[in-house]
């Protein structure tokens, strides 16, 4: 067999793969349910009633998103449904609120600080600040951009910045595109750094349940 011969099978395979993965990526913002704009004015909403009182402020918001987006948010959440995230250098900790195969939407943050490297993702990150303040920097930014409660980070899908959270901080997380393209600077902390596996079983299986709940609803 000659060397084109062998060649022209992946070729083909090339040829057909590319346009299909594009126009699947053209076509992903079909599944979004999610607004930016709304989920910041449900934010500032319950921000306006509830200040700094950081749960009654999540339980209003989350009232508020089920009002909104119905099935598409958890039903409830409890203390145990929150995990540790630990990805970029930074750690904090989560809840699932969504999750499907091109949106997540979780509430993310810590009491104490952290910082750290955003990663490069696939998928716009729409970054509402319910408490304290998340300090922000592009490579070449001299002075950090400053968000605080009820401001929103819109962080563009391949850029990469620093960031910091000098307090404590939460913040209702949305990422939009091709979450599972994500898990991997989520999980690498783990392997290189923590080596909390516990914490990266409940992540798995929470994170795997919740995408299985939506495209059982059809929702991917």
């Amino acid at each position: 067999m000659s060397a084109g011969q062998a060649f022209s099978p992946w070729v083909l395979f090339l040829a057909l793969l590319i346009p299909l993965l594009y126009t699947l990526d053209k076509n992903n913002h079909r599944n979004f349910v999610f607004e930016p704009a709304k989920l910041q004015e449900i934010s500032r909403s319950a921000i306006a009633q509830y200040g700094n009182d950081t749960e009654p402020l999540m339980r209003r918001i989350h009232q508020d998103l089920r009002a909104e987006y119905g099935n598409a948010i958890v039903e409830d959440y409890s203390k145990a449904d929150w995990m540790w995230n630990n990805a970029g250098g930074a750690m904090g900790m989560m809840v699932i609120l969504h999750a499907s195969i091109s949106e997540y939407l979780i509430f993310f943050g810590t009491p104490l600080q952290t910082e750290g490297h955003t990663g490069v993702h696939m998928a716009d990150d729409y970054f509402t600040i319910l408490v304290g303040e998340e300090h922000f920097a592009y490579s070449g930014d001299l002075t950090p951009t400053v968000f605080g409660p009820g401001d929103q980070n819109w962080m563009k899908r391949g850029t990469v910045a620093q960031y910091t959270m000098p307090n404590g901080c939460f913040a209702l997380e949305l990422a939009q595109g091709w979450i599972p393209a994500m898990l991997p600077f989520g999980f690498a902390d783990t392997f290189s750094s923590t080596l909390d596996l516990g914490n990266l079983w409940k992540t798995v299986v929470y994170t795997g349940w919740h995408m299985g709940r939506q495209a059982a609803r059809l929702k991917f």
